[in-house]
């Protein structure tokens, strides 16, 4: 897909440069140039609407330019992929120490193995490069898919110098907020990584597969999406009481307030 088409449903960016107020001055340079180390991911949407029917086979004469029609999801028969995964994307199960499993087109087992591919810790994004933690099913477990967390991250910057410290999630740690689980994960070198930290909108948002719902996420690789409201890293910038999350019944995104305990999915690479 090219990385320059953003077919997401994401937070716009945007850059404005002022001039003086008296509109004289020359306005002000600013480096815009970022490193891209990864391609973007595609919806997830392969087929197309037609006047009485939806699902359907693209193209659709009648109705023109629908998203099924482009990118790396309409192509994915003939892409070549370091993994596999569902329409376009391209995923690589991990396990514990970071290395890819030696069998990788098994089903998730709640008491799975490695060793038969039925069990992993991590998910690689091969068009991203993104490492995605990957949650377990036994509730004693800090990773467990069922425990929540309230919103609190070190350095104004992420939290708006909003210390929210009202309420709490439920979790296997001795503090059920986000900063704590970063912390504890790091410590704990998952797949041997010490870097990891909260998703912005827009790499949560990457996973995302807009075409299954409920959870709309490829779950062959992603088995553990239980509840679906993730925290991402971002304040709400006019309210920095309230922080974005991704809802993974439909993909979108809205924001919520940081004592609302929800779930959390970390990451680590560079973004894309």
């Amino acid at each position: 897909m090219n990385k320059n088409l953003v077919l997401r449903p994401l937070l716009p960016l945007a850059v404005a440069l002022m001039a003086g107020c008296n509109g004289s001055e020359e306005p002000a340079v600013v480096d815009t140039t970022y490193t891209v180390s990864g391609q973007l991911n595609d919806t997830g949407i392969a087929l197309c609407a037609a006047p009485a029917a939806n699902q359907q086979t693209c193209p659709q004469s009648e109705l023109p330019g629908q998203d099924g029609e482009f990118g790396r999801d309409s192509s994915a028969s003939s892409l070549t992929k370091t993994g596999a995964g569902a329409a376009g994307f391209d995923w690589t199960k991990l396990g514990a120490n970071g290395e890819p499993l030696a069998i990788q087109n098994q089903a998730w087992g709640d008491g799975g193995s490695e060793d038969a591919g039925t069990h992993w810790s991590c998910v690689r994004d091969n068009v991203t490069g993104l490492v995605w933690e990957i949650k377990e099913s036994d509730p004693e477990h800090p990773r467990y898919t069922g425990h929540t967390y309230r919103w609190w991250l070190d350095g104004s910057e992420y939290n708006g110098d909003f210390p929210d410290q009202s309420t709490s999630g439920t979790c296997a740690l001795d503090k059920c907020d986000t900063q704590t689980y970063v912390n504890w994960l790091n410590q704990n070198s998952l797949c041997g990584f010490s870097d990891w930290r909260m998703p912005s909108v827009a790499e949560l948002s990457s996973i995302t597969m807009l075409a299954n719902v409920i959870p709309a996420v490829d779950t062959g690789y992603f088995p553990d999406v239980k509840e679906p409201r993730f925290f991402t890293n971002q304040s709400l910038a006019r309210d920095p009481s309230r922080a974005w999350y991704v809802y993974f019944s439909d993909g979108s995104v809205s924001f919520t307030n940081k004592g609302d305990a929800s779930h959390m999915r970390l990451v680590r690479g560079d973004q894309p």
